[in-house]
């Protein structure tokens, strides 16, 4: 059982392609009325990059059927700004692949934006 504490609340996913046997595309909407931009920051609304990140590990999750942990986060560049009243669909593009380790993944994201790239992680979850 996952257990998604953004979704449906903070962003809501449209939809979910596969595009090969490892990767898959997520296209999601974020809620530009949440009550955390009224903090972060207020008069000037920007996604914090924790919710980026919990946001792309639910989507992991959705597609896994299961919970999910960050056990390593090799990188991850967040390369521009979200702010949600002017951009609010999100494009992302996930890979998933078992490693030699039983129950570990290797999880490669990008999100996309109209505007440009905005995140470039490369992780590695576990099972809860």
């Amino acid at each position: 059982m996952t257990i998604n504490m953004l979704l449906d609340n903070f962003y809501t996913i449209d939809t979910t392609t596969t595009t090969d046997a490892d990767s898959w595309s997520v296209a999601l909407t974020l809620n530009s009325e949440h009550a955390l931009y009224q903090g972060h920051f207020p008069g000037h609304p920007v996604v914090p990059g924790v919710c980026t990140l919990q946001l792309i590990k639910e989507c992991a999750e959705g597609i896994c059927g299961h919970s999910l942990q960050y056990t390593q986060i090799g990188s991850c560049k967040f390369l521009s700004a979200i702010d949600p009243t002017q951009t609010n669909k999100l494009e992302l593009s996930l890979t998933l692949k078992e490693t030699e380790k039983k129950g570990v993944l290797q999880l490669l994201a990008e999100g996309q934006t109209s505007n440009g790239p905005f995140i470039k992680l490369k992780a590695q979850l576990i099972q809860r």
